[in-house]
């Protein structure tokens, strides 16, 4: 099977058309014209044109599964070589480099390679979490820390400010699921009423939806106007979720000690108390499968060799040995295993747990995401019907 992550790329489709939203966002907001898609009837075109008195710019962005200083330095020499070309004569090309989360030092690593090799190119460089960094006539205005700034109601309330800790992503597996069938998603399917109704279907603290429902509606997720409260946004949410789920997991490649069938050997384990299967072999349980050839990975709750489940026929696979499925520990326990789905007796990650942690893979993740995408979650991502 072919690795497409040996050379930079971009992070999805998901992420790119995300990062084109950014920038569109961020140029609109601060008074600049934005046309997307400019030269309709070329084969290639500049990502965006943006405009107003004095300046202009055509933009050529990519977007990178990392945040990354070798990465995104490749990237962005990429997009301003295609920027350069694709560029409009009545404007300068702007290479922008995008990813779920960059930090500052990062960024300053890229405008600084920008300044040292190309002087005389705009630069850019954003992340999903705010922060905007970019160099030439007119940009500077744009800049923004984000969510990396230091500030005291992120030091005292860093959980209560977390969008996406474990407890507040099975909330939002609540507030979705009517939109979504209980085949590919376990949870209640009333619509929400309030803050009270979310912690009785989701069986949490009151105050923990409260704050839930206050973060969302202090961020612009939630609109309230309605008898039910729903979500609104939902491009920026899920994009915005998307990234928060692309840290790195701990991972512990297994095999069978006696080679029996795998596949009845891996049904045991599955069996077993405290697993769930995920990722690829998830999407092909719920019959969304795209992508072959990579071991099964199964979600434990914690991944200890003292508190896994004691399995007779199962032992750590030893270094470069192929392994017969991968033990991963649960990045978010509550919403993992609460919306599990039980499928041939086994329980299987649900279809946006699925779609979450395929998207940061690099076995062939963005065409999981996208079939997932394509298949189940654009309209309600886009908000569909309600939104349109």
């Amino acid at each position: 099977m072919q690795n497409k992550d040996l050379a930079p790329r971009s992070y999805s489709s998901d992420s790119g058309r995300g990062a084109q939203q950014i920038l569109a966002e961020i140029f609109s907001h601060a008074g600049w014209d934005v046309v997307p898609d400019p030269r309709q009837h070329k084969a290639r075109r500049p990502d965006l044109v943006v405009r107003r008195r004095g300046a202009s710019y055509a933009i050529e962005v990519k977007a990178a599964s990392e945040g990354r200083s070798d990465r995104l330095i490749a990237l962005w020499s990429q997009a301003h070589l295609q920027a350069a070309r694709l560029a409009l004569d009545k404007h300068p090309p702007l290479a922008v480099v995008a990813a779920p989360r960059i930090s500052p030092k990062v960024a300053e690593n890229v405008l600084k390679f920008a300044a040292e090799n190309a002087p005389d190119a705009a630069a850019g460089v954003i992340d999903f979490v705010g922060l905007r960094r970019f160099r030439g006539p007119q940009l500077e205005e744009l800049n923004s820390a984000g969510d990396h700034a230091p500030s005291q109601f992120h030091s005292l309330h860093s959980e209560q400010s977390d969008l996406f800790s474990d407890l507040n992503q099975w909330m939002l597996k609540v507030l979705l699921a009517p939109e979504l069938p209980e085949h590919l998603l376990s949870a209640p399917r009333d619509q929400c009423r309030n803050a009270s109704h979310l912690a009785r279907m989701a069986n949490v603290s009151p105050m923990s939806a409260s704050r839930l429902v206050r973060l969302l509606a202090r961020r612009g997720y939630l609109d309230e106007s309605d008898r039910y409260p729903r979500l609104v946004r939902r491009e920026d949410l899920f994009r915005r979720w998307q990234a928060s789920s692309s840290r790195r997991i701990r991972e512990m490649p297994m095999r069978f000690l006696l080679r029996g069938d795998p596949n009845k050997e891996l049904h045991r384990v599955l069996l077993s108390d405290g697993v769930c299967l995920a990722l690829f072999a998830a999407a092909e349980a719920l019959n969304l499968g795209f992508v072959h050839g990579v071991p099964p990975y199964i979600y434990v709750n914690r991944l200890h060799p003292a508190s896994l489940p004691k399995w007779k026929n199962v032992a750590p696979a030893d270094p470069g040995e192929v392994p017969d499925f991968i033990l991963r520990q649960a990045p978010a326990r509550q919403s993992v295993f609460r919306a599990a789905v039980k499928v041939d007796g086994k329980l299987v990650s649900d279809v946006l747990q699925v779609w979450l942690d395929v998207s940061a893979n690099p076995s062939r993740g963005e065409e999981q995401a996208e079939l997932i995408r394509h298949k189940v979650l654009d309209k309600i991502i886009r908000g569909a019907p309600a939104d349109e």
